[in-house]
C-alpha cells in the first residue's frame, strides 16, 4: 500500500468517544437486539413448523373424512353389482328390477343419513328458487296455472342449502 496515495488533506472523522456508562448502554442495547433477532428467528421457525404440522393433521383429517363418505356409497355399488350378478343368473327382468329398486332406496336412505333431502315441487306452485321451469303444459283451469305438473328430475337440500334444483313442466293457462 502506498502511503503517498493517502490524501492528506481528507479530513479524518473521529470516532466519537463517550463516557463509559454510554458505551456501557450501547454494548447492553447491542446485545439485546441480537437477542430480540434470535428469538424471532426461534418463534418463526417454530410457527413454520406449527403451520406445517397443522396443514398435515388437516390434510389427513380430510382423507379420513373423505373415506367416511365414501364408504356408504361402496355399500350401494356392492348392491348395484349382486343385483346384475342376479338377474345374469335368473334371466328375469323382475329380479333385476327388484335389485335397483332395493339400491335406489339404499342409496336414498344414506344420502338421508348425510342430511341430502329431496325437494318437493311436484303440486305446488313453482318456486324458481328450488326449481328450474324447462318447459309448460297448457292448462284450462285457472287453479293448475303456474303450478308444477310434472318433475323431470328431483331437486335435493342439504340442509337449508339447495344441492340441486328439481327440473320441472309448468302448468300454463291458455288466454
Amino acid at each position: 500500500m502506498n502511503l503517498d496515495a493517502i490524501d492528506k488533506a481528507a479530513p479524518v472523522e473521529p470516532k466519537p468517544r463517550y463516557p463509559s456508562y454510554v458505551e456501557e448502554l450501547q454494548g447492553r442495547m447491542a446485545e439485546m437486539e441480537r437477542r430480540f433477532r434470535e428469538k424471532t428467528e426461534q418463534i418463526d421457525g417454530e410457527t413454520a413448523r406449527t403451520r406445517a404440522r397443522l396443514r398435515e393433521d388437516f390434510d389427513r383429517k380430510l382423507e379420513l373424512e373423505k373415506g367416511k363418505l365414501v364408504l356408504p356409497f361402496l355399500e350401494v355399488l356392492d348392491n348395484l353389482e349382486r343385483a346384475v350378478e342376479a338377474a345374469a343368473r335368473a334371466d328375469s327382468v323382475e329380479h333385476l328390477l327388484e335389485g335397483v329398486r332395493l339400491t335406489a332406496d339404499l342409496f336414498r336412505s344414506k344420502l338421508q343419513a348425510i342430511g341430502v333431502t329431496p325437494v318437493p315441487s311436484l303440486g305446488l306452485p313453482f318456486d324458481p328458487n328450488s326449481a328450474q321451469a324447462v318447459g309448460t303444459i297448457p292448462v284450462r283451469d285457472a287453479d293448475r296455472d303456474g303450478v308444477v305438473l310434472e318433475e323431470l328430475q328431483t331437486g335435493y337440500a342439504m340442509g337449508e342449502q339447495l344441492v340441486r334444483p328439481a327440473q320441472v313442466r309448468v302448468g300454463r293457462r291458455d288466454t
